[in-house]
């Protein structure tokens, strides 16, 4: 072969390898624990060192005479979180797609939790996505991609362990382009979207304890705080995901809380709440719940009486910051001290 036409031709080849390469949405890559189906492209990731996941593990239904969806089995695991959008070769069916990466997770011994497709997994109208995947829907580019794209869908939760032996919760959620031209134009361009081809979204959550960030805050704090603005944000006593019994490691927070409240006499409101993930009333009644937990524990523990202390739930309906990410959900799950 002559040199010169060659080295062009290696240089075209090698370009179009790194074109290839850089298909996938800037600063997305796989995650170390899953292969991606051959010829697929990331769309759209995200990766988190500390978040929630919700996991279905039964039909999502909907009640119409309470307006409101009825209670199905579901999990909320927490820990490390990676979400990728795949967009498959055209011809990877979503049954296809969903059985590739069920088979090389169950080789690595993972087993299937729940599975399901389309009206196995709810009653229409998109509502699977919308309990599931509520950050979505509030998410640009994915709103529409999910909005418009529903009525061919297949899912599957898979549960197994990490080479480190910490618990790893996969979900896979695949569904078949159907309408690529309202809403989500970017991702279109990008990434030459088409119709009826299948994108797959992939969670992998691995468990893990939080980063420990809040330090305590000291009853000399507390009162400061109070004494400027009538209340301060307590962030040291914790809960587990939708539950309201305190958790040990709240010990500190709660002692430094009953020290500045018997220092600064007089009545307070113990306000619970909440971020915005999941139903309005179900958080208003979970944030009343904590708040009367906090309540309690004040009253039983350190004797501050009982008459002296109103518990409050606000639930989601007074955010510090935005809800749109993990780090601004973690500011609105607060405990605050209100002076009266």
């Amino acid at each position: 072969m002559n040199p010169r036409t060659f080295l062009p031709a290696f240089a075209f080849f090698a370009l179009s390898l790194a074109r290839l390469h850089a298909a996938d949405a800037p600063g997305t890559k796989d995650h170390p624990m899953l292969k991606r189906v051959t010829g697929s492209e990331i769309i759209w990731g995200n990766t988190a060192k500390f978040d929630e996941m919700k996991i279905a593990l039964e039909k999502i239904q909907y009640d119409y005479n309470a307006q409101g969806f009825k209670a199905t089995k579901q999990e909320t695991v927490e820990g490390a979180h990676a979400t990728l959008y795949y967009r498959l070769p055209g011809d990877v069916s979503t049954l296809e797609a969903v059985r590739q990466y069920e088979q090389d997770l169950k080789a690595a011994g993972y087993a299937v939790a729940f599975t399901a497709a389309n009206d196995e997994l709810d009653d229409g109208y998109g509502r699977f996505v919308e309990r599931i995947f509520p950050a979505a829907l509030k998410t640009e580019g994915l709103k529409y991609l999910h909005e418009f794209n529903h009525e061919e869908q297949r899912y599957s939760v898979l549960k197994g362990k990490s080479k480190e032996g910490a618990d790893v919760v996969v979900s896979l959620y695949a569904f078949v382009l159907k309408d690529v031209s309202t809403g989500f134009k970017k991702l279109v361009e990008d990434h030459k979207l088409q119709k009826d081809q299948t994108v797959v979204r992939v969670d992998i959550l691995e468990t893990k304890p939080m980063d420990a960030r809040m330090e305590v805050v000291k009853a000399a704090e507390i009162t400061s705080s109070i004494s400027t603005t009538g209340r301060v944000a307590i962030y040291g006593v914790h809960f587990d995901t939708d539950k309201s019994e305190i958790k040990p490691d709240s010990a500190d927070s709660l002692a430094e809380m009953a020290k500045a409240i018997k220092e600064g006499g007089g009545r307070y409101l113990i306000v619970g709440h909440t971020d915005n993930q999941g139903e309005y009333a179900h958080n208003q009644t979970l944030s009343d719940r904590r708040a009367a937990a906090v309540t309690s524990a004040l009253a039983s523990r350190y004797g501050i009486p009982s008459s002296t202390l109103i518990p409050v739930g606000v639930g989601m309906a007074a955010p510090v910051a935005p809800n749109t990410d993990e780090a601004g959900r973690a500011k609105n799950r607060r405990v605050e001290i209100v002076k009266m």
